[in-house]
C-alpha cells in the first residue's frame, strides 16, 4: 500500500451491530486520493435493516447474497487492524463512537483483541463549529454545506468514507484553514476507543445475563 496521511473509514452492519462492510479512502498529505475500497464481510447473521419500523429502511449497495459469499470478520481482522491502527495515518470518520462499538462487538464475538483506535469525528466537529444542538446524519451535513453528492451512494461504506472527507474538506475551506490545522484546533473532536470501559461494561452484561439464564433454569 502506498504511504498516505489521512484515512477516512466507515462501517455498515446487517442488523445494527454485526459488521458487513468496512470502507475506506486513503489520501496523501496533499489530499490526493490514493485508494478507495470496500472490505465486504460475511456478518453470519440475518439482515434486518429497519429494526421494528423505528427508522427508514437502509438500502445497502450490495445484496445480502454478496455479503454471505465473503469471509467472516475474523478472516479480515489482521487487514483491518493493520489499516486502522497504522500510525502513519490520521484516522477520520463520521460518528466514530458507533463504528468503534461495532468493531469492539466483532472482536469480542470472535475472541480477538480489541483495537486501540483514535479518530477525528466529522460529526462532532460539525456540531461544534456550527452550534448544532444535536448530532446530524452525514447526508444532512453535506446538504447543509451545499456539497454535491450526486456521485455518492450512501450506505456504501467507501462512499460514506469519501463523504466524510468532503465534509471536513468543505469545513476547512469555509474556515480558510487546512485539514491539519482544523484537526489541531479541534482536538476535543477526537474520539478514542475506550477499551477498558468496554471490557467492564461487557463483563457486567455477561454477569447480568448469566443471572437471568440461571433464574430461568
Amino acid at each position: 500500500m502506498k504511504k498516505g496521511k489521512y484515512l477516512f473509514f466507515d462501517i455498515e452492519c446487517c442488523n445494527g451491530h454485526d459488521i458487513c462492510s468496512l470502507g475506506y479512502c486513503l489520501f496523501d498529505e496533499n489530499l490526493h486520493m490514493l485508494e478507495k475500497r470496500d472490505i465486504l464481510i460475511n456478518p453470519e447473521n440475518k439482515f434486518i435493516l429497519n429494526a421494528h419500523g423505528k427508522r427508514p429502511k437502509i438500502e445497502l449497495s450490495y445484496p445480502p447474497e454478496t455479503f454471505y459469499k465473503q469471509d467472516n470478520f475474523s478472516c479480515h481482522y489482521e487487514k483491518i487492524k493493520n489499516l486502522l491502527v497504522d500510525k502513519k495515518y490520521t484516522l477520520l470518520g463520521h460518528s466514530n463512537k458507533s463504528d468503534f462499538a461495532f468493531l469492539n462487538m466483532a472482536c469480542n464475538r470472535y475472541k480477538l483483541p480489541l483495537l486501540p483506535l483514535a479518530a477525528f469525528d466529522t460529526q462532532k466537529v460539525y456540531k461544534k463549529l456550527y452550534n448544532r444542538p444535536h448530532v446530524e446524519k452525514l447526508e444532512n451535513i453535506l446538504e447543509n454545506l451545499e456539497v454535491d453528492t450526486n456521485k455518492l451512494s450512501f450506505h456504501k461504506s467507501c462512499d460514506d468514507a469519501y463523504a466524510s472527507f468532503l465534509v471536513v474538506k468543505e469545513i476547512a475551506y469555509l474556515n480558510d484553514t487546512t485539514l491539519d490545522e482544523l484537526i489541531k484546533a479541534n482536538e476535543d473532536c477526537m474520539f478514542t476507543n475506550d477499551i477498558e470501559g468496554y471490557l467492564v461494561q461487557n463483563k457486567k452484561y455477561q454477569i447480568k445475563n448469566k443471572k437471568i439464564v440461571d433464574k430461568q433454569v
